[in-house]
């Protein structure tokens, strides 16, 4: 099985400071962010392995990182039934 890595900068998702010792981002909707992601992709074969996906702050600013696994051909099995 073939698979491409990527990296994803993720616009408007950065670290804002509150005090010399802390920093947040604003609220954002993760799973609205991976469909933008899904969206981006412009190779047909391959598709996001949500299990991979890694999140990844890079000077306060959100990266989203993971593995694009080639897609496979559906199998089909069948069964046959006999009394």
């Amino acid at each position: 099985m073939e698979a491409k890595i990527f990296s994803y900068k993720v616009n408007g998702v950065k670290l804002d400071t509150v005090n010399d010792d802390f920093k947040i981002s604003k609220s954002f909707d993760r799973k609205a962010i991976i469909a933008q992601l899904k969206d981006e992709i412009m190779d047909e074969n391959f598709k996001i392995d949500e299990q991979s996906l890694d999140y990844k702050i890079v000077d306060g600013q959100l990266y989203i990182e993971g593995l694009m696994v080639e897609n496979q051909e559906q199998k089909s099995i069948g069964f046959i039934n006999s009394k």
